[in-house]
């Protein structure tokens, strides 16, 4: 894991217009590089990954993988009834899977409901594609649409 892998990592980020800053000085990033053996200049075997922060948020240099068409209904139908039982009319629901796949049906997964979101945050989103950036001017039309409609 040479630094100059975090160095185009941050250039991606300014590329795909992410306002996310590596901190390079992070503490935790060379603690868990010690536990696994690596510094900032070694040179992961291919195909070897290390995953620097103990965390996946997009603000501190995760990556999104998009599942909209693969996640199965039954995922959907989670989210929308959190969303539904804590009174919002929309929300972020962030569910981590620790057994299973989020193309299958929830019950042949463990997985947990880690943060229901009020207002969800979609800017690094957006910046992951053209078609992830479609999906949300799409929805936040649909949005703007429901909210201007009278009850």
């Amino acid at each position: 894991m040479k630094k100059i892998l975090l160095k185009q990592k941050q250039k991606d980020f300014i590329l795909n217009e992410r306002d996310t800053k590596i901190n390079f000085k992070d503490k935790r990033i060379k603690l868990k590089l010690k536990h696994a053996g690596y510094t900032l200049n070694t040179i992961l075997p291919k195909n070897k990954k290390i995953y620097l922060l103990d965390n996946a948020n997009l603000s501190t240099g995760g990556d999104a993988v998009d599942v909209t068409n693969v996640i199965h209904p039954g995922f959907k139908k989670i989210a929308i009834n959190v969303t539904k039982d804590m009174g919002l009319r929309i929300s972020g629901v962030d569910i981590m899977l620790t057994k299973g796949d989020i193309t299958k049906n929830p019950k042949s997964c463990r997985y947990y409901i880690i943060e229901i979101n009020a207002a969800p945050g979609l800017d690094h989103y957006v910046t992951t594609g053209r078609k992830q950036r479609k999906i949300v001017e799409t929805m936040y039309l649909k949005v703007l649409k429901a909210l201007g409609k009278k009850d």
